[in-house]
């Protein structure tokens, strides 16, 4: 998809690069092979070196060159080497509140990072990764996590790779409101027991933990998991509905393995005690 953009180029906006396609320049090879209008020439050198850039899985420069609302498009290339992150917290803010999970999900499966329980391999385990994909992460998710592991020294956690947020995504295309409302208007769905789940029961469950529930951590990774699963389909279409009818249609797309989450246990009397628990609740969080 990066290779029918022209949009990051300095000197490109959105019209310049919608007249570069009704001209047939569809990629980058139109120009480099001399198949495209003079006036589309002069970028030769910055194409040149984009090219050079996407050869080296170099997701951060187009982070930095793309405009915000148009890098979703970097989801089509780095796909293979993407992450889809979620966590859960004590809270809603990193001055006053901690990590409790992050849930990782790459083309392998998926991946529980549990404070007290692996959560300190997390800065390591994301080096491998050049896009990071959330729901909400630019305002909620990333801030914990830089301020998490900055504490410890190790510097930016996503220095290496590119960041996609699903939300503004999905706004882009009409679809605004909490993940569980927008999976319930994709389809995207989950078990219909955690669906009625929500941030304020993630507190309540590691709070439970604490106090030795014992099903308690397997029920939160769970949750956390259904989330995670619901990503790379929410994703996929939001692309394809923001691609539809431009030359970016017409790129390949990695199909992305769906996370099977059935075999994950959870604890379904503390789902329904919780659930149970919401009638008397003001509000809840995230």
């Amino acid at each position: 998809m990066l290779e029918r953009t022209f949009i990051h180029l300095d000197g490109v906006g959105p019209w310049t690069e919608r007249s570069f396609w009704a001209a047939g320049v569809e990629t980058w090879a139109d120009v480099l092979e001399g198949r495209c209008p003079e006036s589309a020439r002069r970028f030769r050198p910055q194409i040149e070196e984009s090219a050079r850039r996407l050869d080296a899985a170099d997701a951060v420069f187009f982070h930095g060159s793309l405009p915000p609302s148009e890098r979703w498009r970097l989801y089509a290339d780095f796909l293979p080497s993407a992450a889809f992150v979620d966590i859960e917290t004590t809270g809603l803010t990193p001055d006053y509140h901690v990590i409790t999970m992050v849930g990782v999900l790459d083309r392998e499966g998926f991946t529980a990072y549990v404070r007290g329980e692996g959560l300190d391999d997390l800065p390591a385990a994301l080096r491998r990764y050049r896009l990071v994909v959330t729901f909400n992460g630019a305002r909620f998710d990333l801030p914990f996590l830089r301020a998490e592991f900055g504490r410890s020294g190790q510097g930016d956690l996503l220095d290496h790779a590119a960041h996609v947020d699903l939300m503004h995504v999905l706004r882009r295309i009409g679809f605004r409101g909490g993940l569980k409302a927008i999976e319930r208007r994709l389809g995207v769905g989950r078990a219909a027991e955690l669906g009625d789940l929500d941030g304020f029961d993630a507190v309540r469950l590691w709070r439970m933990a604490q106090e030795g529930e014992p099903g308690a951590v397997a029920t939160l990774i769970r949750y956390n998991a259904e989330d995670v699963a619901s990503l790379p389909r929410l994703g996929a279409q939001a692309v394809r509905a923001l691609a539809r009818g431009t030359p970016l249609e017409r790129a390949a797309v990695w199909p992305f393995p769906e996370l099977d989450t059935s075999p994950l246990p959870y604890d379904r009397s503390l789902v329904e005690y919780l659930r149970e628990r919401k009638a008397y609740r003001p509000f809840a969080p995230r």
